[in-house]
Parts: structure tokens; sequence; C-alpha cells
């Protein structure tokens, strides 16, 4: 707070949760401009958290409701998601956590080209049950069993207890020469990567957050010209489906997911079209330069 007070900036623009009381004493104490930066429905993500009992999940969430409503009146509110508008008053701004474009990643998606001439599908993120971790090895054996050369690389931090879970079911599925667990990159590297792969993968669990935001690692395939096989979920529809750049399936059907992943394999022609969309899709639509316009209108409605 003291640190925050001897900036004497005009505008204070915060995202954690827990520094709303913060917020609401530079707000009603100091006479602060204020913004909270809701990334994410924290409602919705203590409901969906596998470490809380699944008694406590409810009650946590109507707890931490009732601070919101307590303590955010005043300041100005930021919404990463339209799925999360109506849990907000209507003069909220709705500025989604879409990607930067870098001349980098430009350089990448003009020089893709093929890992190699074996299929590789590539997930970048973090490496946890819920987000998909045990479905993707699932994936790799479905293929494997059904005749396909590949490479899977799953790129991320994971847990030392789901990493020997992980490595113990790719050895029953007699995939190690296939799937490879690479831990955390740079995140260059993950990207240079993801711009080599044949198919990048977001199969994360049907959980209420999950099915109320957009996973960015979407826009990030797509923006590098990789199609993307994701879950089918109504808030990705418009980005996969609606701009035909890549399939989506139930991700608790493993049938449907090797499925939808086995017809994107079998048209290479396709495949090639589905990661053209994409770059494209991103670059005139789905990117922070079209974001930033509306989080510069609510900075300049609060100055003025």
């Amino acid at each position: 707070m003291i640190k925050a007070l001897r900036t004497k900036a005009l505008i204070y623009h915060y995202h954690d949760p827990e520094l709303i009381l913060m917020g609401f004493v530079l707000r009603w104490i100091f006479g602060k401009k204020v913004i909270f930066d809701i990334h994410e429905s924290v409602t919705r993500q203590v409901i969906s958290k596998p470490w809380l009992p699944k008694w406590s999940r409810k009650p946590i969430a109507i707890f931490y409701k009732s601070i919101e409503k307590m303590f955010i009146p005043g300041q100005a509110l930021v919404l990463a998601s339209q799925y999360s508008t109506s849990d907000y008053p209507p003069t909220s701004y709705l500025v989604r956590n879409y990607p930067l474009i870098s001349e980098d990643l430009l350089r990448l998606a003009n020089e893709r080209k093929r890992h190699s001439d074996v299929p590789l599908l590539v997930y970048v993120g973090r490496v946890a049950k819920i987000r998909g971790a045990m479905i993707y090895a699932e994936l790799a054996g479905k293929l494997a069993e059904r005749g396909y050369d590949f490479r899977m690389e799953i790129i991320g931090e994971c847990s030392e207890e789901l990493g020997r879970e992980l490595k113990v079911r790719i050895e029953e599925l007699q995939l190690q020469e296939k799937v490879l667990l690479r831990g955390r990159l740079d995140w260059m590297d993950a990207m240079r990567l993801v711009s080599q792969a044949t198919i990048g993968m977001c199969l994360l669990l049907p959980v209420p957050n999950y099915k109320a935001s957009l996973a960015t690692k979407i826009l990030e395939y797509m923006m590098l010209g990789t199609p993307v096989l994701a879950s089918d979920f109504d808030c990705w529809r418009d980005f996969v489906e609606g701009e035909r750049a890549g399939m989506m399936a139930n991700p608790t059907k493993i049938d449907e997911v090797a499925g939808a992943c086995e017809q994107m394999l079998s048209k290479p022609d396709e495949l090639a079209a589905m990661g053209k969309r994409g770059i494209e899709a991103v670059r005139s639509k789905y990117n922070w330069s079209t974001e930033l316009k509306e989080l510069l209108r609510c900075y300049n409605d609060l100055l003025n």
C-alpha cells in the first residue's frame, strides 16, 4: 500500500483478487482512480479446484463473491472474457486477453515448417490432469493402436507426482520413443516447436472456469499456423470451428478425441488450409492491438 501511494500514480490497475481490499482503500480512503482487472472468474475457479474438498467449494465461492460485492463498488472493472459480463455491472470494460503479435512470432509463422515427415502433436501450458495431461497420453495410445506413426511433445511445468504417473502410463503403452515430457521451456523455444507442429492440442476438462474463459494457447497455436485440436466448449467454438482453424471433441470421450485427430491427420491439404486460416484470423481480429483500444478508452474515461 505504501509503495503504491509513493508512486503517486494517476490510475492504480491491479488484477490479483487478494488485492481487492487494497483497491477499496485506495479508492475510498485516498480517493484514487482504481481498476480491478478480472482475468478469470474466481468463483468458477474455486468451484473447479481439485485440491479443495468438494463440500467446501461452493461456500468458499459464495464467500468470495460477497467480498467482491462489498469492496469493488467504485472501482472500474476490466473483464477478460465476454462470458463473465453477466456477473458484473454493464459499465464494465471488456478487454480480452488476446496475444501480442511480435516480429519474432511473425517470422516463425512465415518460416513455418514441419518438424519432420512424422506428424508432431504439441501441448504447451501447465501440465495437470484438469488441463488434459492424461488425455494426451491416452490419445497417443489410441493413435499407436491404430497404426499411426507420430511424435508428441508435452511442454510445461508438471508436479513430480503427476510426472511419475504420466511416465508410468507412457511406459505401459510402450510409447517412450514417441511421447516426450519436455518440462518447462523458454517461451520462444516453446513457440518454435509449436510452429513446427502438425497439431496443437488444448484438451482441457469441462470444469466451470474453463468452459467460461478462452485458453490463450488456442490463439497462440493459430497465430503460428498450427491447426488446433480443442475441447468442444461453446466459448471456444467461434475461434476453432468458426474460423475453420481446427477441430473440437469432447475431452472426456477418448474415442471421439482420437477420431477428430485421425480426421485431421488424414487430410494434409485441409490441415495446411486450417493453419493459414488461423494465421489470418489472429492477424486480422484476435490480437492485442484490437483490445488495446478498449483498455485505453477505460483509462481515458477515468482520467476525464
